[in-house]
């Protein structure tokens, strides 16, 4: 091999080293392990690596935020993979219904709302799906309405 010919392969292995290291020392910075709120692993539900904003996303609605709407959250999502191994498909709906008869937490009805709307989607009933998500906004933007006048 020529000369110049090693000096560039050098350099270009140097520099693929340097941007790596680089990219670990950020991603480090972004996701540092004193997070309280990131898993000492940082692994999604499923067992696989979980990255950036879409991670933690994925780990706040799936029962992993703290406190009781989390704790709630987490009930729910128990008690619906047992639905569905018992083969009750049909009856997800009625147990997010049942959630929003007995909260105002406002975390835990956005979640309880996505929720019905996708189990009556399963059952082929968009129209009631989509009834859900509006009743979901228009309670949203109550509460935005009321949070603005309280300002005021």
């Amino acid at each position: 091999m020529p000369h110049a010919t090693l000096k560039i392969a050098t350099a270009f292995m140097l520099g693929v080293l340097l941007a790596g290291g680089i990219s670990f020392a950020f991603a480090q910075s972004l996701n540092g392990p004193n997070d309280p709120q990131q898993p000492s692993m940082n692994m999604n539900m499923h067992g696989r690596m979980a990255h950036g904003f879409a991670g933690s996303f994925h780990r706040r609605w799936h029962g992993f935020m703290p406190g009781p709407a989390g704790a709630a959250i987490a009930d729910l999502n128990g008690i619906q993979r047992l639905y569905m191994l018992q083969g009750r498909r049909k009856d997800i709906a009625g147990l997010y219904r049942y959630v929003l008869s007995k909260t105002q937490d406002p975390q835990l009805r956005n979640y309880a709302y996505r929720h019905l709307a996708r189990a009556e989607l399963q059952v082929t009933n968009a129209d009631q799906a989509i009834a859900t998500l509006r009743q979901n906004l228009d309670e949203n933007l109550t509460q935005l309405n009321q949070a603005a006048s309280n300002k005021q």
